[in-house]
């Protein structure tokens, strides 16, 4: 679970902007200079901050122990190791997904989506693997919500 110090006043900031960034992308004069600002990849950010800002709440913490719940019933239905391939590949593969939009030029719907999942996806995997990529994406969330969070007075 990522325990990043994002407010949930600053993810619902978070999944404010981002709504506002992907309206502002549909509006005839403002969607050029949307086009050249990457609004997209932002809009992302901000769906991730708000994502990990969510598993702060109570209803994070039951989405975050049922993920995790699974994984334990998987891991002792089929063993450990097969339990680690069927619960942290996805999560690895959803994170690959994810990191491939942001560096390539196309970033849509199916990333947004991406970004909603991966705090709480990011918890199965294993090892240091899976430390590094919650760390990393705690790092990401903090900043961001920081940002978002001082941008609307709340830092």
């Amino acid at each position: 679970m990522i325990d990043a110090a994002v407010s949930a006043a600053a993810g619902g900031a978070c999944a404010g902007s981002a709504a506002l960034l992907y309206y502002a992308e549909r509006l005839p004069g403002v969607s050029r200079i949307t086009e050249r600002l990457h609004t997209d990849r932002i809009q992302s950010v901000c769906i991730l901050t708000a994502a990990a800002a969510m598993v702060a709440t109570p209803a994070g913490r039951w989405w975050n122990e049922l993920v995790n719940n699974i994984n334990t019933w998987l891991t002792g239905l089929v063993g450990q190791w097969t339990g680690l391939l069927v619960t942290g590949l996805p999560a690895l593969f959803v994170l690959l997904m994810f990191a491939n939009d942001m560096v390539t030029r196309r970033v849509e719907h199916r990333t947004r989506v991406l970004a909603a999942l991966l705090p709480v996806l990011a918890s199965t995997i294993p090892g240091p693997i899976g430390h590094g990529v919650v760390t990393g994406l705690g790092w990401l969330a903090e900043t961001a919500g920081r940002l978002v969070g001082g941008a609307f007075g709340m830092a």
